[in-house]
């Protein structure tokens, strides 16, 4: 299973080296209402956008599981009050009229 995932990732770092070679060509970016413009390679501007949808994928994934253990350990508090009140109630018994 190592070696797998050895030749897997070393596959892909072979896959994007080359990527990197062919796409050397400069590119300008600017975003329109900023008067800034940056000039850089083609392939460290896919990296980049990569990179931060990679980071912000992780952050909504991180996000997503503390909210979903929050609520777990919520229910979970709730699941031990409400058994704690049934436990405390005294049982009902049958009385005769």
């Amino acid at each position: 299973m190592r070696f797998l995932r050895v030749f897997i990732g070393a596959l892909l770092l072979l896959i994007l080296i080359v990527f990197a070679v062919a796409n050397k060509t400069a590119v300008t970016v600017s975003i329109d209402p900023l008067p800034f413009e940056i000039e850089l390679p083609l392939y460290l501007l896919v990296f980049a956008v990569f990179l931060v949808g990679l980071v912000v994928g992780v952050l909504i994934g991180r996000l997503n599981a503390w909210s979903s253990s929050r609520r777990k350990a919520e229910a979970e508090r709730q699941r031990q009050a409400r058994q704690a009140l049934q436990s405390a109630k005294p049982a009902p018994t049958a009385t005769d009229s």
